[in-house]
């Protein structure tokens, strides 16, 4: 799933994919993959910034990421 959304984004964006990296934090995802459902945490923003009162993602991130899961689910289902 990994390099299935790099590459999709490398595709979608004309650049390389986001860096991989832990968090120090916890988040929904864990328990998806608590349940040996495979998990990847993508999107737009600053995780840094997230809920608070400095929260903002900017449009061309939501484009980027929207493009980018729009390719992947088409790759997925065979289609592109």
């Amino acid at each position: 799933m990994r390099d299935l959304v790099r590459d999709a984004f490398a595709d979608a964006t004309g650049n390389p994919g986001p860096r991989e990296r832990g968090a120090p934090y916890g988040s929904d995802p864990r328990l998806y993959t608590a349940a040996g459902v495979p998990t990847l945490r993508f999107g737009p923003g600053d995780v840094r910034l997230a809920h608070s009162a400095q929260e903002r993602v900017r449009i061309p991130d939501i484009v980027d990421v929207a493009g980018t899961l729009v390719l992947a689910v088409l790759r997925t289902a065979g289609t592109r």
